[in-house]
């Protein structure tokens, strides 16, 4: 059986990205503990001695999937800008933290597949999503203030409205490329899907559209230069 690395937090990260890699390309039922620990250059029992079962494994590798997602989209960072300017990088970092994570994605895919049966036994989702929905509604109340935002926006329904458009376009774009005879995987394709969402999502939380058009044209150019 292998010793225990003197560097356990660097053992555990190995762990999980191999088994991130795993239940994302066959799911929870085809992933093999085994072929994890192999690949780590574990022992079996090592792995069970950071996870303590395949089940554990699986619920930490979202929660490590979360804390990526999490950090690209610099939650924090963007309290500091115009309201328009960062809601508009936080859904730029979310299209940008899907598309660059494939894995995330597949991870996604498969947790819904099983109703969410393996999160719900985590104790960090919901301090994994606070901070979003802190910022989230910081940036929509200071819009309001601001006489840019509408009153009564419910952050939470703000977010599944740009995460279902940035999520769905990407989990979906190779059926969708088939189904509606349009390419979708292009730079170009993306850039034009990312500037339509956001338009989309401003256009609901704006008080005045009329109004907010010049400021929201500002604020693109500054947010470009972001």
């Amino acid at each position: 059986m292998a010793r225990r690395s003197s560097d356990p937090a660097r053992v555990r990260e190995k762990i999980l990205k191999l088994a991130m890699e795993e239940f994302g390309r066959i799911g929870f039922e085809g992933a093999r503990v085994d072929r994890i620990a192999e690949r780590c250059h574990l022992s079996k029992n090592m792995l069970y001695y950071y996870f303590k079962s395949k089940e554990g494994l699986f619920v930490a590798a979202l929660e490590r999937m979360y804390e990526s997602f999490r950090e690209q989209q610099r939650d924090l960072s963007v309290r500091a800008s115009d309201p328009i300017v960062a809601l508009q990088q936080l859904i730029a970092h979310t299209f940008l933290a899907l598309e660059n994570n494939p894995n995330a994605i597949r991870l996604l895919n498969e947790e819904n597949k099983h109703r969410g049966k393996y999160i719900r036994k985590s104790k960090r989702i919901r301090d994994l999503y606070n901070p979003l929905v802190e910022t989230l509604s910081f940036i929509l109340e200071r819009g309001r203030r601001d006489g840019v935002f509408r009153a009564g926006l419910d952050p939470a329904v703000v977010y599944l409205t740009l995460s279902s458009l940035c999520y769905h376009y990407l989990s979906n774009q190779y059926t969708l490329e088939i189904a509606l005879n349009k390419e979708l995987s292009s730079a170009i394709a993306r850039k034009q899907w990312l500037e339509h969402v956001t338009d989309l999502v401003l256009q609901y939380c704006v008080s005045d559209p009329a109004k907010t058009l010049d400021r929201k044209s500002n604020a693109k150019t500054l947010a470009a230069a972001d």
